[in-house]
């Protein structure tokens, strides 16, 4: 009867204990869920799309056009254009001028950006506005030049993604609708055919 009762009383404080760190645990997991939310939000806004910073380099360079036409300098032009745009490429060029306000050379940030960049447009950008700083070049006509190769590179760019999702769009309809369309047409046929035999 004793071993009994100090059994129960174990169990009891087993079943207590249990219970507490259920709660316990349940309310630490829905303390940290929002923070695995938030890092799960930050990974996808960082993930690279080649297609969608196709889309911004020419509205990019077309402001940075624009503010080399009025007789601002390279450095003031591109904070010009990173103050009036958002995505990759802007964030590329607004690390660029972060640098050179901590000391560095815009010519050696505009080098380094045009190794270290994913984007093939942004290295391009990079590369000549380096090669132009170096050479004196005139930036205007430069500029005037890449707008037109990229919205060029772009508008293929959208017409091949277009012809790809064109042929896409054919499957359903040559293995679905036509098949259906012509099960319609022929079964009245094949029936007054059949009914014709019988």
């Amino acid at each position: 009867m004793q071993y009994l009762a100090i059994g129960s009383s174990v169990l009891a404080a087993f079943a207590v204990y249990w219970s507490l760190g259920i709660s316990s645990s349940s309310k630490l997991t829905r303390r940290l869920s929002p923070r695995e939310e938030v890092t799960e939000r930050i990974a996808v806004k960082r993930k690279f799309n080649h297609l969608a910073a196709l889309m911004e380099i020419p509205d990019f360079a077309s402001i940075l056009w624009f503010a080399v036409s009025a007789g601002e300098s390279l450095d003031v032009s591109l904070r010009i254009a990173v103050s009036r745009s958002r995505g990759y490429v802007s964030s590329e060029f607004e690390r660029v001028i972060r640098n050179v306000e901590h000391g560095a050379l815009l010519q050696i940030e505009l080098s380094n950006l045009a190794v270290e960049s994913k984007s093939e447009p942004v290295r391009e950008l990079a590369t000549k506005l380096a090669v132009a700083l170096t050479n004196g070049s005139a930036l205007s006509d430069l500029m005037s030049d890449f707008v037109q190769s990229t919205t060029a590179s772009l508008r293929t760019e959208l017409l091949a993604k277009a012809g790809k999702n064109e042929t896409k769009m054919m499957i359903p309809m040559v293995f679905v609708i036509l098949p259906v369309t012509v099960m319609f047409a022929l079964y009245p046929s094949l029936a007054l055919i059949q009914g014709s035999f019988l």
